[in-house]
């Protein structure tokens, strides 16, 4: 008996979370600041550093 006297509260409480999830996807970004792109990993790290071109000074030693 004492559940449904508690249920709408647990409800609401748990709406609100997902709300507030939800708000929190869609806005993160803007309000905190938030990276929009994943950080490079270590293949793309790799990549990079093949393509970067030798200087002068490195290629006559």
């Amino acid at each position: 008996m004492a559940w449904l006297i508690v249920y709408p509260a647990v409800a609401m409480l748990a709406m609100f979370i997902v709300l507030i999830i939800m708000l929190i996807l869609r806005f993160g970004g803007q309000l905190c600041g938030l990276r929009h792109h994943a950080l490079p990993d270590e293949q793309d790290l790799r990549d990079q550093a093949y393509d970067q071109k030798l200087g002068s000074a490195a290629v006559a030693a």
